[in-house]
């Protein structure tokens, strides 16, 4: 329970670099993430090549084409889950309405190795680090209170034996 306010500061840092990286992926990515599904695509460059053989054009599942999508997109990067797929379409993205080719533009792995070492490594870690430190903080407390408690019961022992020993020295 102590560690949900330094979790929410963390959250609020989280969605903030998803928001940022998100708005970045929408600049570079939207409607690129579309491809042609057919039998042969040697001769598909664009979109009104893939309609033209009565092949379909299709958006890929995780895309980038507004904000909603690419927090869901950036989410499955974060959480390393299919994160090789949507990185190897972004990769292999030419242009709105047209075909990918393959590693296309191999700047754009950038983008993607950047969220992941500052988004999946350093700060969701941020999270682990903040509950590690309250268990700390917290079992030094109780340490303390119970070092506490066994001075207390030492010290009324003490006082007993005392006042037995005063007891005793009053009776004789």
């Amino acid at each position: 329970m102590s560690s949900l306010k330094p979790i929410g500061n963390i959250v609020v840092i989280c969605c903030a670099f998803f928001i940022i990286f998100g708005i970045l992926g929408v600049q570079l990515f939207k409607g690129k993430f579309f491809a042609c599904q057919g039998d042969d695509l040697r001769n598909i460059t664009n979109k009104s090549d893939c309609l033209m053989a009565n092949y379909k054009w299709v958006r890929q599942q995780y895309n980038f084409d507004n904000l909603a999508q690419a927090l869901m997109s950036l989410f499955v990067l974060a959480s390393k889950d299919g994160w090789v797929d949507i990185m190897y379409d972004g990769l292999d993205a030419v242009g709105v309405d047209q075909q990918p080719q393959l590693n296309y533009n191999p700047w754009m792995l950038l983008y993607f190795i950047s969220f992941l070492l500052i988004v999946s490594f350093f700060v969701l870690n941020m999270f682990v680090g903040v509950v590690v430190e309250n268990f700390h903080k917290c079992r030094r407390s109780q340490e303390a209170e119970e070092a506490k408690r066994r001075e207390e019961k030492r010290l009324k022992r003490m006082e007993k034996k005392r006042r037995s020993k005063e007891k005793e020295l009053a009776g004789r």
